[in-house]
């Protein structure tokens, strides 16, 4: 009788293994950084004041560093960096249990970023000083760090007091919905807005040990939102395919970690569903967790490179046509300020098939996309809004014109010095520029 009860505890816990982790019991909110008031600014300041006294925000930047070129120009871009700033939040929230990372939404402001009001004086600050750049304003101005020697937090705007273009929320839209590998999603995001926020805003962020800089952590909080929602607009969540950093991906991988900030071996799989294990957050503008954990992925052994047998999303159509692109799903109504809060079916869970956050922002998307490309053009790169509403015609068809809009501005291609820094393939960060 003890054998057989025996040998049920081992069957009980080997299923248990192969449905991969829990879920958490309650999710804090990532917010979008523009809706923060001073307030919670000031809150945040006051914690990152403490954790650089402690001397957590240079081991930060140090890490960043040295595990750099592992963890950038391979698939493994998104787990190390998703794990990175999850660990920054645990370790903040030991000064401040309310403590979330917002998310920078760098698409609301791409025609003119250096106006933005996240990089005003309540918020991240703006460009340094005109003779050391020596950040001045905002919520880290004056913080001296101590790697890789002791210097004042820069910030150098890449054109003087102005900082170029950035990318529109329609180019990472199309990659969202038209990409159907991680690895070209990928590639396509760090070499365009990933990219182009670092060199945009310039200074520590034009560095190895960038992570130093606020910035950092809401700009790279704000590509995994992305990645979540892409993760959910193809129904891919435990798609893991390409290279990773120690050669062919695989789910099993342990992610990249270095001593002074130690992820005690995770591994690529316990971070790739947002609500399980110890992923527990969500984003205020994006699908909440899938109700039961994404089958294919636990104890697989192998590259998981075809995501075609992830689950389904929350039990309901979760593929790209059942977000209209126009704000479907967004959680204006959480009523947490502070992120801390549970997120049970606040979050409509249909998938997000644009690279906005703002509602609005949405629906003008949607409306301009319509307005200006014929249907096969929205089929190639909108997929998700071809599928929704069958053959679109703008409305240039219809008798009367319409106003699409000014002409959306491209940002300029990545500096041959970043390009190096990142060990690019340069034939391939030319070749998503000009898809782009």
């Amino acid at each position: 009788m003890k054998f057989s009860l025996s040998l049920a505890l081992v069957a009980l816990a080997a299923v248990g293994s192969a449905q991969g982790p829990q879920r958490c019991s309650g999710m804090r909110v990532r917010r979008n950084a523009a809706s923060l008031s001073p307030q919670e600014w000031q809150s945040i300041a006051n914690v990152l004041r403490q954790m650089n006294d402690d001397g957590a925000i240079s081991r930060f930047g140090a890490s960043h560093d040295r595990l750099f070129s592992r963890v950038h120009g391979n698939t493994c871009f998104f787990p190390f960096h998703r794990r990175y700033v999850l660990e920054f939040e645990n370790i903040a929230r030991r000064y401040d249990p309310n403590f979330t990372v917002p998310y920078w939404d760098a698409t609301e402001s791409f025609r003119n970023p250096a106006a933005d009001p996240v990089l005003s004086n309540n918020g991240l600050g703006g460009n340094g000083g005109s003779n050391d750049r020596c950040l001045g304003s905002g919520i880290q101005s004056n913080m001296q760090v101590t790697y890789p020697n002791n210097h004042c937090l820069r910030r150098n705007f890449n054109q003087g007091d102005s900082i170029g273009a950035w990318y529109a929320p329609e180019i990472i839209s199309s990659y969202i919905q038209s990409d159907t590998s991680l690895s070209t999603f990928r590639e396509n995001i760090e070499y365009s807005i990933h990219g182009a926020v670092h060199l945009g805003l310039g200074g520590e962020m034009d560095t190895g040990y960038a992570a130093q800089d606020f910035s950092f952590m809401v700009h790279h909080a704000n590509l995994d939102r992305l990645w979540w929602d892409w993760q959910n607009s193809h129904n891919s969540f435990l798609m893991y395919d390409g290279t990773g950093s120690n050669g062919p991906a695989s789910l099993s991988d342990l992610i990249p970690e270095d001593s002074s900030v130690p992820f005690n071996g995770a591994t690529v799989e316990s971070v790739m569903v947002l609500g399980y294990g110890n992923v527990c957050y969500t984003y205020d503008s994006s699908a909440g967790a899938p109700q039961s954990y994404p089958s294919g992925g636990s104890n697989n052994g192998g590259n998981n490179n075809n995501g075609g047998n992830n689950g389904n999303n929350n039990g309901g159509n979760n593929n790209s046509s059942a977000n209209n692109a126009n704000g479907n799903g967004n959680n204006n109504g959480n009523g947490n300020n502070n992120g801390n809060g549970n997120n049970n079916g606040n979050n409509n869970n249909r998938p997000v098939t644009s690279g906005s956050s703002n509602l609005a922002s949405r629906v003008l998307e949607n409306q301009g996309i319509q307005n200006s490309l014929d249907s096969d053009i929205i089929n190639r790169f909108f997929p998700g809004l071809g599928r929704r509403s069958g053959a679109l015609k703008r409305r240039g068809y219809q008798a009367q014109p319409s106003n699409c809009g000014e002409p959306i501005p491209f940002p300029p291609r990545l500096t041959p010095e970043w390009i190096h820094m990142h060990g690019y393939d340069p034939e391939r960060v030319e070749c998503a520029h000009k898809n782009a």
